[in-house]
């Protein structure tokens, strides 16, 4: 918690503000951040037994990859077909810069 949120903010006087702080970070990490100790996974998605989001099938962007070639761990299937144009989405959580939220999406 110091390393990714208490020493990238200006920290508030007002109790209520810091409060709000760290409730928007522990809301980030719980929900948004993938753990390297959980495999990949949220703590939120361990907590509720969710199925984990880097076990889902995956985009290829390369052509001609063949389906049944292993990927990089976990190993999943590919969603669709091999070729498919990826763009990179940053977010932000509730508009804080130092909170990203990073998603592949597929283009047209």
């Amino acid at each position: 918690m110091k390393a990714e949120c208490t020493r990238r903010i200006l920290v508030p006087f007002s109790l209520a503000a810091m409060r709000n702080e760290l409730g928007c970070y522990a809301t980030w990490f719980n929900e948004h951040r993938p753990h390297e100790v959980l495999r990949g996974r949220t703590p939120l998605e361990v907590y509720l037994d969710l199925p984990p989001a880097n076990e889902a099938p995956r985009f290829e962007p390369r052509d001609d990859w063949p389906p049944k070639a292993r990927c990089a761990a976990p190993n999943v299937p590919i969603r669709g077909r091999a070729g498919a144009g990826l763009a990179l989405v940053v977010t932000r959580h509730e508009g804080r810069t130092r909170l990203p939220i990073v998603a592949l999406r597929r283009t047209g």
